[in-house]
């Protein structure tokens, strides 16, 4: 590899892991900043002592490495009480700020400076007013500043790319509201509020036990009295019918910039920019939300000039894939970030048909991030024959599908998915993309490519 190129950048892919396996799996693959999530919560909250554990597989693990620690405070900054009709009224915004600078030292005691002195606090600020973001970024940066432990501890904003087009059109789509109900994006309803539906057909192997057993294993066994028993509805309801979590739309938090539009512009992502760089924090990621992720559409748009266009031969229940920002919306994002001093990081059911165009045609692009196309189904070796579950909550970390998200510099390799192989017009679109990454790699001074058809286990087979 050409010396010159890595030591311009610092590229990094960031691989959201649950456990210490994953976190080995994330290592082996190529993540350079290995993130506690757990896949299980819509928040991706997860309890200080996975954290611990990850951190300690990390320090155990590969220590020649460059390796980072990152984990979030979720995406519920918003704090509420209730009155005493039951309304939600946001509190204060001191507590708010105070609140989240309180959740960011608990996970950073969590990490620890062992693996690395510089980790990272992620924030989910999606849905609140910039004149917010701007307190709570800037008191978690003040206050992790003030610890001398943790004096070294980078502070992330986490930030929602939006199509509310796609998602009206989308959100009625049968798997997309199991997938929602599942993940406990809903409140309740009254059966004539726009949006409503009975939730029974949807609870089926939709919730679990202790035991990790399914609560209902027919729809027979749901009732309202049930679903009040088991905590899913509260006890004040009256039908079963819920709603649907929705989206925020940028127009609510950045009126002067977002007034009339239905999806993240240059001018909103300015925006984001701007705050995150305000308040001091250290970077930005825009990702999606999980509303935006179970509808098939993901961050990157690869119908963009200059990029080969896979998303539109992946389809997942009827609904073809469709990226919202473009190459060129992404390149204004690094090059505005940088402008501004701070990192740029992508999410957003980042595949590897995608993240490999990148990091090509964005060289300057310092992290991507991935969780969904880095896992896998599960499988016990111990009963052949048997699989687990095929779903976000349930796949794990597989070190193969990780090298499809590293940077080339990092042992990144092509992955394509297996099911696209019968797409028509498929062999053609795939030959136009190995033939682009050869020729920018080897325009760039970095590894050569590999390519791979890659199944849901992980299981991979030379491209040819």
């Amino acid at each position: 590899m050409d010396q010159s190129f890595a030591s311009s950048y610092n590229r990094k892919l960031l691989v959201s892991v649950f456990n210490a396996q994953e976190a080995r799996e994330a290592v082996l693959g190529g993540g350079r900043i290995i993130d506690s999530e757990d896949p299980k919560s819509a928040l991706g909250n997860i309890s200080p002592r996975n954290i611990m554990e990850i951190s300690d597989a990390v320090l155990d693990f590969q220590r020649d490495l460059n390796l980072q620690l990152s984990t979030n405070i979720g995406e519920d900054q918003l704090l509420f009480r209730r009155s005493q009709t039951g309304q939600a009224i946001e509190k204060s915004r001191y507590e708010i700020a105070g609140k989240a600078a309180q959740a960011a030292i608990g996970v950073s005691v969590s990490m620890g400076t062992r693996v690395h002195p510089v980790n990272i606090v992620k924030v989910g600020v999606d849905g609140m007013p910039a004149d917010k973001i701007g307190e709570v970024l800037s008191e978690l940066v003040a206050t992790l500043k003030r610890t001398e432990a943790l004096s070294h501890t980078q502070v992330m904003s986490v930030l929602f790319a939006q199509d509310l087009e796609l998602w009206a059109e989308r959100k009625h789509n049968e798997r997309v509201r199991k997938t929602l109900v599942e993940s406990h994006e809903f409140n309740p309803a009254t059966p004539d509020e726009p949006g409503a539906f009975d939730i029974s057909p949807y609870a089926v192997d939709s919730f679990r036990g202790p035991d990790g057993k399914p609560l209902f294993g027919d729809v027979s066994q749901v009732s309202l009295a049930a679903l009040i028993r088991h905590g899913i509805l509260p006890s004040d309801v009256r039908t079963p019918h819920i709603r649907l979590n929705e989206l925020f739309p940028h127009a609510t938090f950045f009126p002067d910039i977002a007034q009339g539009t239905s999806r993240t512009t240059q001018a909103v992502i300015k925006a984001m920019v701007d705050v995150t760089a305000d308040s001091g924090a250290n970077a930005i990621m825009i990702d999606t939300s999980i509303l935006t992720k179970v509808m098939n559409v993901c961050l990157v748009d690869t119908r963009s000039e200059g990029m080969v266009d896979i998303n539109s031969l992946v389809v997942k229940d009827g609904m073809v894939q469709q990226g919202i920002l473009s190459l060129e919306d992404l390149r204004f994002f690094v090059d505005y970030c940088h402008y501004r001093g701070v990192s740029a990081n992508l999410a957003g059911s980042i595949d590897s048909y995608q993240a490999q165009q990148l990091w090509c045609l964005l060289p300057e692009l310092d992290q991507a991030s991935t969780r969904g196309a880095s896992s896998g189904v599960d499988r016990d070796p111990s009963l052949p024959g048997q699989a687990g579950v095929d779903s976000r909550r349930h796949r794990v970390i597989k070190r193969s599908l990780v090298r499809g998200l590293a940077p080339p510099e990092h042992g990144g390799v092509l992955n394509l998915p297996e099911k696209i192989k019968k797409v028509e017009g498929a062999k053609e679109r795939v030959k136009e993309l190995v033939k682009l990454l050869r020729e920018r790699r080897k325009a760039l001074g970095l590894p050569e490519l590999q390519a791979f058809w890659v199944d849901v286990f992980g299981n991979s087979t030379v491209f040819k």
